[in-house]
């Protein structure tokens, strides 16, 4: 089933399951996962479309564009249409699954800029060179916190003097009187965009030990001394967030 637009429907959590493996992503949630996103992070496109603003004003001839577990493309998308020619995007992936939908998606928009795609685990760390702009849109609440300070210590050593890291997550509320309602409050815009209670319990386990989240002042913290000097929130509902650092 799809959407009117075209994107296929996520139906991945709709059939019960026996049992509830590890959220994965593969070729299943790939396939539907542009409608996934957008119905699973509440103002999803308009963080992408702030994002993408923030973007246009960091972004250098010259230097290279990195997008961290870039999934489908959509910020590469959005932030190549503000990147002044000559700018050279390289978007990094763990799923084969997702980059080949990345292509595709990339190739069909008519993408203008020099692109190259990467399969590669966060967990290890990231080259990075000659950055200009990092994004980490919903994907370091994923990277086991072990080794988190170690990859954003190295996007920050790998990114020129004035360069930008957008960080987009899911956060914890900063008390669990206030963490436990925000919970609810998204789980009831999950079902008020159409998903039964099935789907989001099924989903909320797979999750479980997949996405850990941090708070937004430990996300701050871990900014700050990996070595950006500027940190701020520019998008705040309830237990989702958007961060930006400038070295």
């Amino acid at each position: 089933m799809s959407e009117g637009n075209g994107v296929p429907r996520d139906q991945v959590f709709a059939t019960e399951k026996a049992e509830i493996p590890d959220f994965k992503f593969n070729s299943e949630v790939a396939n539907v996962f542009d409608d996934m996103v957008s119905r699973s992070v509440p103002f999803y496109g308009e963080m992408q479309r702030m994002s993408a603003e923030l973007a246009g004003d960091y972004m250098v001839a010259g230097t290279n564009v990195y997008d961290l577990g870039c999934s489908t493309g959509t910020s590469m998308l959005l932030y190549g249409a503000n990147a002044p020619k000559g700018t050279r995007f390289i978007g990094i992936d763990d799923s084969q699954d997702m980059l080949d939908k990345c292509r595709q998606k990339m190739t069909a928009a008519g993408f203008e800029h020099e692109l190259e795609l990467r399969v590669a685990d966060l967990n290890e760390g990231a080259q990075i060179e000659n950055a200009s702009l990092v994004s980490l849109v919903l994907t370091l609440q994923f990277i086991r916190p072990l080794h988190r300070e170690k990859l954003v210590r190295d996007i920050a050593n790998g990114m020129n003097d004035n360069g930008c890291l957008i960080l987009v997550e899911k956060v914890l509320g900063e008390d669990s009187l206030f963490n436990r309602q925000f919970i609810k409050y998204y789980y009831d815009y999950k079902a008020r965009v159409g998903y039964s209670e099935l789907e989001i319990r099924q989903k909320r386990e797979a999750l479980e030990n997949v996405l850990i989240p941090y708070k937004l002042l430990e996300n701050r913290e871990l900014l700050l001394r990996s070595g950006f000097r500027y940190v701020d929130t520019f998008f705040k509902w309830y237990n989702f967030c958007g961060m930006v650092a400038v070295k």
